[in-house]
């Protein structure tokens, strides 16, 4: 008796191991308090983005106003893998890398090879006169190319820069930037949480800026936020973000049972589909027909039922 309250009990602390095993261990949780005291940037306490830095797949408008008859520039322009965006029959440019002012300086001078510096606005002339504009010292006065009014440089679509939600939302992936999103704009975008997730484990991971020694990683606590109207936890979100939704303890450890016990579960059900056929050869040997006292009555053979799964009834 002893002996069975004792292999009981190891069976229930197996258990309990096994359990644990398969949560996995909680990161520790930043404190909220200590959060709202930081100027980590949040709902109400937005900043704004740097200079936007032009990137493959990113999408450009490029036009310049009279260029070369029979060849004009007006259109979008796609800044391909290699960098390069391409301006038809005046080539290609290296643009990534580069801001949208940097990228309209690179064209203008890139275009100057084919098209004067009057038409690219780079010069102006007198209004009573019409002669070039000089210095004191006679010399032509040349514009910046970033601020000539005859060609237009702008980005279209911001492929290049967003975040990533992932674990358990109904539409996991990476999202668009806009500057302006929150983590509650994010998980509204993602369909919201699956039955599998748990809403008191969400993470925003926030990848480490060149030369520092660690990411971020900050809890989000969603019923504060949707509950309570909290902004404390609904961070900006800042491009490269990882919001994770982990998926439910209880859940996992079910998924982790069933892997445990899908290779015994294969195992016995090609025993039973064995022992089946086995038993039908052997119906199938048994002779056919036979009387009593001279009587020709025929037998009737009942094919052999197929065994029934553990836990079927």
């Amino acid at each position: 008796m002893n002996h069975a309250t004792k292999n009981h009990r190891r069976a229930g602390w197996l258990l309990v191991a096994v359990l644990f095993g398969a949560c996995g261990c909680q990161t520790v949780r930043t404190p909220e308090e200590k959060i709202a005291a930081s100027n980590i940037p949040r709902e109400f306490q937005k900043v704004s983005m740097p200079d936007y830095i032009v990137e493959p797949p990113d999408l450009m408008v490029v036009e310049v106003l009279e260029a070369l008859p029979g060849r004009p520039i007006s259109g979008e322009r796609l800044v391909r893998p290699d960098g390069k965006i391409s301006l038809g029959f005046y080539g290609e440019v290296y643009v990534a890398g580069l801001t949208i002012p940097e990228v309209k300086e690179k064209i203008v001078l890139h275009l100057r090879k084919y098209i004067n510096d009057e038409v690219l606005g780079l010069v102006e002339r007198e209004f009573e006169t019409g002669e070039l504009k000089r210095d004191k010292n006679g010399e032509i006065l040349f514009k910046d190319p970033k601020d000539t009014d005859r060609v237009f440089v702008d980005v279209t679509a911001y492929n290049s820069k967003g975040f990533y939600i992932l674990g358990d939302v109904l539409i996991p992936g990476k999202l668009p930037i806009t500057g302006n999103d929150t983590v509650l704009d994010a998980l509204e975008l993602a369909g919201g949480l699956l039955p599998t997730a748990a809403p008191q484990n969400i993470q925003l991971i926030r990848p480490a800026p060149p030369g520092a020694c660690c990411e971020q990683r900050l809890p989000v606590n969603l019923s504060a936020i949707t509950n309570g109207g909290d902004p404390t936890t609904n961070y900006q979100l800042l491009p490269g973000d990882r919001i994770v939704v982990h998926r439910d303890p209880i859940v996992r450890f079910t998924v982790f049972l069933d892997r445990l016990v899908a290779p015994y579960q294969a195992v016995v059900g090609s025993g039973l589909q064995t022992t089946f056929f086995i038993r039908y050869l052997q119906f199938l040997r048994m002779p056919v027909g036979g009387g009593l006292g001279g009587a020709g009555t025929g037998t009737t053979r009942i094919p052999p039922q197929l065994p029934l799964e553990p836990g079927a009834r």
